[in-house]
């Protein structure tokens, strides 16, 4: 009835909340009736509709709660969609509104649509499946951009393995992983993490963060240039074959660190605050860990409570060997496990008369000069003509690979990853609202921890392809149309702009006047 922000129950990251899973749907109803009728055949009782309708009945998760003395379970009652916003604390008392679900849904949408924010992050999964948790410090918060949870006083200490130099024969049709030297560099670079554990230790101003890190010694290893590798492999990112490759690597790394840990533990001793019978708890040790690595964490403990996690890598994959040929370095690679954002961009040179060069991602130039394509290249005018030149597989990028296959992989490589992913979904600018709502959705049915969205000029970006200009959606952006909402309201509104349909879902009018047009024709 009562859920007060103490300091062991804090808003920020504790709010009131019942997973879903404590639930168990015993029917649905058209109207108040038809439950008061089924109340009485099964137990003999009725509510009001004040009663169910006055806020102070209802406990912190919003339900309306009917004990039954005949039997092991009381019900939980609510109108469909009540959502309750909630908060307590001593100096300001209970604070309590009853909203419908979908407006708060809503708002997240139109924001997303508008200003590429809010990302979603799902709190409840996260803890879940946090490691720390289960030995006694649980995360309170996440880094800026969410990739780490972090216990109270936590570090962030990341570094990334550059996929696309682990490919022997890289272009050639023998071209294959070196997973010898990919679970060598993997360990290395855990041993390497964890020095600077050390080494930073006596280096943090508080206390507590220098007592988390001695406790957790959490690191943040990940993983870049994913789509070069596939390019070398000559595999589609958003393929079968790379959805399963990328799987097989993100558990293959994930298990070379945590048996360096393991090993770690034996050389120089176990983190402290390690309990193995309390560990094991943890879903991703239970999923996610082979046999033998459960083995010789049980034989030997445990350096470092988490160790994986996937960073943005924005600048420093700008910086990253892609390739070495014959007598040239290739330099830049595909940021996290996003693909590529695009083949190439465009730059325009006064010294050449304000001739225009394509300049490619890495990895696709090595390519064009392995085969000798510059020349045919430099005259293409379009992607269909670079499609006669170039493989199929170069061409699957960022605003190609659809955004459910997107979440989908991302949830792939997060059941490797004990921390969680940094990644973004883009999207179009002509992008209907909804499909941000389907986006959220996908990534809460696939286990993801976190989830961000760019639609292409929502707001000034840090990456953007070739403008379109003058598209349909542009067009209608100019343009003020009259809008009937209802018989005593009329607006004006740009193509752009949001609405909200009667059948509860957002649209833009742009949208909406396309779809009136379509069913007119």
């Amino acid at each position: 009835k009562s859920a007060p922000q103490t300091a062991e129950l804090h808003y920020s990251q504790g709010i009131p909340s019942r997973d879903v899973r404590q639930y168990q749907l015993l029917q649905d109803f058209a109207d108040l009736e038809e439950l008061n009728s089924w109340l009485l055949e099964e137990h003999g009782v009725e509510v009001s509709g004040d009663t169910l309708r006055d806020i102070d009945q209802r406990d912190v998760y919003g339900d309306f709660v009917l004990q039954l003395n005949s039997s092991d379970h009381d019900l939980a009652i609510r109108y469909s969609g009540d959502f309750m916003l909630y908060y307590a604390s001593e100096n300001t008392g209970e604070i309590r509104h009853l909203i419908k679900a979908r407006t708060i849904w809503n708002s997240f949408v139109e924001s997303n649509y508008r200003s590429a924010e809010p990302g979603l992050m799902f709190w409840s999964h996260m803890t879940r499946m946090s490691p720390s948790n289960y030995v006694g410090r649980p995360i309170v918060s996440t880094n800026p951009c969410a990739e780490i949870p972090l216990e109270d006083g936590g570090a962030c200490n990341l570094a990334a393995l550059n996929l696309s130099r682990f490919v022997k024969n890289g272009f050639d049709a023998k071209a294959e992983i070196d997973w010898q030297q990919l679970e060598l560099v993997a360990s290395h670079v855990i041993r390497f993490l964890d020095n600077v554990v050390s080494w930073n230790q006596i280096l943090n101003p508080l206390e507590k963060q220098r007592r988390a890190a001695l406790e957790t010694r959490r690191l943040g290893m990940g993983v870049m240039g994913i789509a070069d590798m596939f390019f070398q492999l000559g595999i589609g990112y958003d393929s079968e074959e790379g959805v399963e490759l990328i799987d097989k690597i993100m558990n293959f790394i994930a298990n070379a660190a945590y048996s360096t840990s393991a090993h770690l533990a034996s050389e120089k001793s176990s983190s402290e605050i390690f309990d193995y019978e309390n560990y094991i708890k943890n879903p991703f040790f239970q999923n996610s860990l082979t046999a033998e690595t459960q083995e010789l964490i049980r034989d030997r403990g445990l350096r470092n409570i988490a160790l994986l996690t996937i960073a943005p890598t924005g600048t420093i994959s700008n910086i990253a060997l892609s390739y070495q040929g014959a007598d040239r370095n290739y330099v830049g690679v595909s940021g996290g496990v996003e693909p590529v954002f695009a083949l190439y961009y465009v730059r325009r040179s006064e010294s050449f008369n304000n001739r225009k060069f394509k300049i490619f991602h890495s990895t696709v130039q090595a390519y064009i000069d392995r085969n000798q394509l510059g020349d045919k290249i430099a005259f293409t005018e379009n992607n269909d003509e670079l499609k006669a030149l170039l493989p199929d597989y170069f061409f699957r990028t960022a605003h190609e690979v659809t955004s459910a296959r997107r979440v989908e992989i991302q949830g792939v490589c997060q059941r490797s990853v004990d921390h969680s992913i940094s990644s973004t979904v883009n999207l179009p600018e002509d992008v209907s609202p909804e499909i941000i709502s389907n986006i959220y959705l996908d990534a809460w049915h696939h286990n993801l921890k976190g989830i961000t969205i760019y639609r292409d000029g929502s707001r000034y970006p840090i990456l953007t392809v070739a403008e379109k200009t003058n598209s349909p959606f542009q067009e209608s952006c100019k343009k003020t149309f009259r809008i009937r909402m209802s018989a005593d309201e009329e607006i004006d509104a740009h193509g752009d702009e949001v609405i909200l349909l009667d059948d509860g879902t957002l649209t833009t009018v742009y949208h909406f006047m396309n779809r009136l047009q379509a069913e007119n024709n």
